[in-house]
């Protein structure tokens, strides 16, 4: 087997990230096992094709694209939502958030006043992905008019709650789990929903009571009144990462999930480049490559050889072949111990240093005979 190349080892690296991001998104998206069904087709067709199974291979290539296209159809909200927070590296900042804040503090000031209910989750560490059910994609910015008009009455989207995510207003008419805990009689569906998501994430919750006109601050399973639009806003901008035991527990299972997940992204990536370039392949091309002298010692040059040019057999799949380019193929041959007159240079296996997935099985001729010489001066 050939050494493994840098870039091989670069390959690998950007295949196992790519299927990481991909293992990322479906967990959140809830289509991991459909991400992980495409993956195994892959590997199966790759897998099928070097053992000459020809409609099998083709088969499980159909396979795949209909998975992908399964994949795309029925997640392409989720996928929109990908692509829109492709400029988010994490969370939004302190500082960042704070306009979100005002313009939540003012919206539900607004709607308070209006006798509008209304329910905002603004999403801080943890995914709530797998915690909320339904909704509507929007991906807006977060702004005080859009808020109030989503909870009219007469809005179509009124019901259940907003999520914000950064600076975006990702989605509408979701809702959340309820508390299984006692709850105070006066609190309604609202308010229990928050409790419910607050236990169970570091989201921040702000309910605006209908029949009241209270505004409510839920932070890990607590609510408290805000009297007015400035007291909520003061409560929003005190929100920091939390640290509590929960939260830690929570920060430290994420962690260890983000690792098993690239460790298992770097194993499939392995596994990949390993089915693909290292099972023998069912080719075999011959090809003439021409000849390279290194080491020539200082003050000779060759003055004849026995051959121009090395004719070698190959093997590797057709896969390898229509990706590597053969004509870059060379023959090295050392000169380190050639002395002056005509020297007989063997040539072994590691003279063809092919790229990985190729296998050499065969060269000719296996030795040159190269005459050295001092040049010739002019008078």
């Amino acid at each position: 087997m050939a050494a493994i190349h840098w870039q091989s080892a670069a390959d690998v690296l950007v295949l196992a990230v790519a299927i990481h991001l991909l293992l990322r998104w479906s967990r959140e998206a809830r289509a991991l096992r459909l991400a992980l069904s495409i993956l195994a087709l892959r590997v199966a067709a790759l897998v099928t094709r070097e053992l000459n199974l020809l409609i099998t291979s083709w088969v499980l290539d159909a396979a795949t694209i209909v998975a992908l296209l399964v994949l795309v159809i029925a997640f392409q909200p989720e996928l929109r939502r990908a692509v829109m927070r492709m400029d988010l590296f994490g969370r939004a900042a302190p500082e960042r958030q704070l306009p979100v804040w005002a313009a939540v503090a003012s919206a539900a000031g607004a709607l308070a006043e209006a006798r509008c209910g209304a329910l905002i989750a603004v999403v801080q560490e943890d995914s709530i992905d797998e915690l909320v059910t339904g909704g509507v994609v929007l991906g807006s910015r977060v702004s005080p008019e859009l808020l109030q008009a989503i909870f009219q009455k007469s809005s179509p989207i009124h019901d259940g709650a907003v999520v914000i995510e950064g600076d975006q207003l990702v989605r509408a008419r979701v809702f959340l789990p309820l508390t299984q805990r006692p709850a105070p009689e006066h609190y309604g569906t609202r308010h229990r929903s928050a409790l419910g998501l607050s236990e169970r994430s570091d989201a921040v919750i702000i309910v605006v009571s209908e029949e009241r006109g209270e505004i409510t601050f839920t932070r890990e399973g607590r609510s408290s009144l805000a009297p007015n639009q400035d007291a909520l806003l003061a409560m929003l901008r005190t929100v920091v990462p939390a640290d509590s035991d929960r939260s830690r527990r929570s920060r430290h299972a994420s962690r260890r999930t983000e690792l098993g997940m690239g460790i298992a992204a770097l194993a499939l990536s392995v596994g990949i480049w390993g089915v693909t370039f290292l099972l023998p392949g069912r080719s075999v091309r011959v090809q003439t490559v021409p000849i390279e002298f290194s080491d020539v010692p200082p003050g000779l040059t060759i003055a004849g050889q026995s051959a121009d040019s090395v004719r070698v057999w190959v093997r590797a799949s057709d896969f390898v072949f229509d990706s590597l380019n053969l004509g870059a193929l060379v023959a090295r041959c050392d000169l380190a111990n050639a002395r002056e007159g005509v020297n007989v240079v063997r040539l072994d296996a590691s003279a063809v240093d092919v790229p990985p997935g190729i296998r050499l099985e065969g060269w000719t001729p296996h030795e040159l005979q190269v005459r050295l010489a001092r040049p010739s001066r002019t008078p």
